[in-house]
C-alpha cells in the first residue's frame, strides 16, 4: 500500500509512505527505503511484477502526474523510470494481465488536467482514452481512444471497476461516476495487444535443409509451462 490521501477529520494530506501486510502473520509493517521517495498522493495505481512494485499517475493539491515510478523490494530503492503515459489521470481503473512475451498493465478513464504552471488549480474532467503499459520494454501505448475508429468507447467516467476475461481476451469495466453512477458494462477485446496462451520463442536451427532424419528444436513459451521444447525428426 503506498500513499494515498488522509488524515484526521477533514485533512487531505497526500502521503508517499510504503506499507506491507503479511497475510500468514496478520502484521502490518512500514517499509522505509534507502533513498527518496515519490511525491505523495492519491487516486494511483499500484501493481506488482518480478520483485519490483509500480506506481502509476495520481495527483495532490499541486500536481497531476502521468509519470510512472519503481521501487526494488531486494534494494528498498525507489527509482524514476522516465516514461510518461499519453495524459496525466487519477481515479482510473487499471489491470495487469498476463501476455506472452511480457506482461501488460492496461488503464481506462478517469480524471485529467494539464495545466501550466502559475495558472490556478481547478478540477480535473473525465476521459474515456486507454493506454497501456509493455512491462518488456517499458513504453506507454495510447490505444482504443480514437471515437471514429471505436464507436462504442464507453463515456467518460472515474472510479470504474475492470475485470480481464481470459478466456476471450477481453477487458471488462463496470460502473464509475460522472456527475451519477453508472450502471453499464463494457468489453474491449485486447488479443492482439496480449497474443494467444503460448509463442514460438526460438527454433534450433533457424535456418537450414530440412529433408528429414534431422533433429529440430522449438522452443516456446506458455501461461501454464514457463518453457517449452519440442523436438521434431
Amino acid at each position: 500500500m503506498f500513499g494515498g490521501h488522509g488524515g484526521l477529520n477533514y485533512a487531505r494530506i497526500a502521503y508517499n509512505d510504503l506499507h506491507v501486510f503479511d497475510l500468514e502473520t496478520e502484521h502490518w509493517e512500514k517499509i522505509l527505503p534507502a533513498n527518496a521517495a515519490p511525491e505523495g498522493r492519491g487516486g494511483h495505481s499500484v501493481f506488482a511484477c518480478d520483485g519490483k512494485i509500480f506506481i502509476y499517475g495520481g495527483w495532490n493539491s499541486g500536481e497531476h502526474y502521468k509519470s510512472t515510478w519503481i521501487f526494488d523490494l531486494d534494494k528498498r530503492e525507489w527509482s524514476d523510470a522516465e516514461i510518461e503515459s499519453p495524459l496525466p489521470r487519477w481515479n482510473h481503473c487499471s489491470l495487469l494481465v498476463e501476455a506472452i512475451p511480457t506482461w501488460k498493465f492496461f488503464v481506462f478513464g478517469g480524471e485529467s488536467l494539464d495545466f501550466q504552471e502559475g495558472q490556478p488549480r481547478s478540477f480535473g474532467q473525465h476521459v474515456d482514452s486507454s493506454c497501456y503499459l509493455d512491462l518488456g520494454v517499458l513504453r506507454w501505448t495510447a490505444f482504443a481512444s480514437d471515437p471514429e475508429l471505436f464507436a462504442d468507447i464507453p463515456a467518460p467516467r472515474e472510479y470504474a471497476a475492470m475485470a480481464y476475461d481470459e478466456r476471450d481476451r477481453r477487458l471488462l469495466v463496470f460502473g464509475g461516476w460522472s456527475n451519477g453512477w453508472f450502471n453499464d458494462l463494457h468489453a474491449l477485446n485486447v488479443g492482439k495487444i496480449v497474443g494467444p496462451a503460448y509463442a514460438i520463442t526460438a527454433a534450433d536451427p533457424a535456418l537450414g535443409q530440412l529433408t528429414g532424419n534431422i533433429e529440430l528444436a522449438i522452443t516456446g513459451q506458455g501461461f501454464k509451462d514457463a518453457n517449452i521444447r519440442v523436438f521434431f525428426t
